[in-house]
């Protein structure tokens, strides 16, 4: 039996998740349901027609008041029969469960279940916005706000004896009752304990999206888990946030997710992409041409009297560098690992931390090497390389060559400009460690990599003479000459660390290096 209406297309905009979820069917039938192609019983055609005749009242009531998102998204959360969200009550009419927390803790439990009450608003797209709640925490704080249970689950914030510390006024309503803070990232706010919840719910389902599977319970599971982050930090402890960064030029292609030193490696699904990069143009590429690092990010608040503290642990303080380490040793990793095929800069594009108190994404983006034409692509059989690399640039000291790790991104950004080269250079100069004695670089270039190292000297040669010119102001390539002298410099300076590190690790931070791996051939020869 055939639906007595079509589907309207601001129905169809909303989203095929939330008809998956109150039909109680996969999202491959929900996509179906919204093509008119899905077969349906009794009991499903009538929710869904409740679903569109409600969406269409509801919507009919915000045209009149002249703000038809605005409205109608505000109201959307609002629609409740017996305590339970309209949404809910569909989905147990069609046989749907969901999770009931029994735990002995009141606050986890009190949040857990209005976790899994309100989930599937958050499965409405809500215009250009991937949910409803997206930078409209609000809708969420009115939305808890109107449920029966939202007094025993305030309370259980204000009872907590990891919140306590952070409320300094408490009033009589929950938006009267907060506090001041500052973040070890330089942040300042209030956490107020009308807003408190939404926070922990947003964070909560951005940290699902993009680690990828989506389910109630896996939200529920992700809310306890910020949960417990937030209660770490409001004690004063550091708390490792998740840290989630992208990258691009390279893909996995044999597995799809992977645990390494730096954290877990995962590919871009259909569902990752869709949330994270929210670009038609990028979602199809990155399946092939990216991937996601989930780590960890030193993370703490001050509150209270210690509002003013600016001594922060040394941990916290070593945060944002040791990220950057982590990125620029994923780098070097896949330059290493994939040096005979003069491959692409397999550089970070975006970051997202996920702290448990911001009402606002942390996502940011990264200005990053192009995209390449060729990706490389990640396999079962560079795997064995990729970990002998993580662990050797892990026991190598490289203190004295962090420069040419962050000039050779520097110089991939930009290759077609005379600043990249420069940069280029520069990195080459540091990997030997040469200052005023940068006229032996090429001798030490034909040391390092001996055997067919002709080539290699000569571009270290021409170099000398590249920056000589420039800094003389007598250099007057264009555009095309400077990218091929830039991507030149960049091969030789990888060619020189992947030796450097096989060869000479323990002269990698050495001071003197140059001189000694010079001295080095010279005993060779005499031996």
């Amino acid at each position: 039996m055939p639906l007595k209406e079509p589907i309207p297309n601001f129905v169809k905009a909303m989203g095929h998740r939330v008809v998956s979820y109150i039909l109680n069917v996969s999202e491959a039938e929900a996509r179906l349901v919204m093509q008119d192609q899905a077969r349906l019983n009794a009991k499903q055609k009538d929710t869904l027609s409740s679903y569109i005749q409600l969406c269409r009242q509801m919507r009919a009531v915000a045209v009149s008041q002249g703000d038809i998102e605005q409205s109608f998204f505000h109201r959307l959360p609002l629609v409740l029969q017996n305590g339970q969200h309209m949404f809910t009550v569909w989905r147990h009419q069609n046989g749907g469960t969901t999770p009931v927390v029994n735990a002995a803790d009141p606050l986890a439990r009190s949040l857990a279940n209005v976790a899994a009450e309100l989930y599937p608003l958050f499965l409405v797209k809500a215009g250009a916005r991937p949910h409803l709640f997206y930078r409209a925490s609000g809708h969420l704080s009115a939305a808890i706000m109107h449920l029966p249970s939202q007094k025993s689950l305030y309370r259980h914030f204000i009872e907590d004896h990891s919140f306590e510390r952070v409320f300094e006024t408490i009033g009589n309503e929950p938006s009267e009752t907060f506090g001041h803070y500052a973040d070890s990232k330089g942040k300042r706010g209030v956490i107020t304990l009308s807003s408190l919840p939404a926070a922990l719910l947003i964070n909560s389902y951005d940290l699902m999206r993009i680690r990828g599977p989506i389910s109630v319970d896996i939200f529920v599971e992700t809310v306890l888990e910020m949960l417990e982050i937030a209660r770490s930090v409001a004690d004063g402890e550091v708390a490792q946030i998740p840290l989630f960064v992208g990258f691009r030029n390279a893909a996995l292609t044999d597995f799809d997710a992977l645990d390494t030193k730096w954290g877990t490696i995962r590919r871009y699904t259909p569902a990752i992409a869709e949330y994270v990069l929210q670009l038609p143009s990028q979602m199809a590429k990155r399946k092939d041409s990216g991937f996601m690092l989930e780590s960890g990010f030193a993370y703490a608040i001050n509150v209270g009297d210690l509002l003013e503290d600016d001594e922060w642990p040394e941990d916290v303080m070593e945060a944002e560098s040791d990220k950057v380490a982590t990125e620029l040793n994923i780098t070097l990793c896949m330059a290493m690992c994939f040096l005979e095929q003069t491959p692409p800069f397999v550089a970070p594009e975006w970051a997202w931390h996920i702290d448990p108190f911001s009402l606002e994404g942390a996502k940011q983006i990264v200005d990053t090497v192009k995209e390449a034409n060729e990706p490389v692509s990640v396999t079962n059989s560079v795997l064995d390389d990729l970990e002998s690399w993580s662990l050797l640039l892990e026991d190598t000291d490289s203190t004295g060559i962090r420069l040419a790790f962050g000039r050779l991104f520097s110089a991939a950004r930009q290759p077609e400009r005379l600043d990249g080269l420069l940069d280029a250079i520069l990195a080459l100069r540091n990997i030997f460690g040469a200052g005023a004695q940068a006229e032996n670089v090429a001798q030490a270039v034909s040391v390092l990599i001996q055997g067919d190292a002709q080539e290699a000297v000569e571009v270290a040669q021409m170099l000398t003479q590249d920056w000589n010119l420039i800094l003389s102001g007598e250099a007057w390539w264009d555009a095309e000459e400077i990218r091929e002298k830039t991507n030149d410099c960049i091969s030789l300076c990888l060619t020189c660390l992947h030796h450097l590190y096989l060869k000479f690790p323990t002269l990698v931070s050495e001071p003197d290096r140059l001189n000694q791996i010079i001295t080095a051939n010279r005993e060779s020869i005499a031996s």
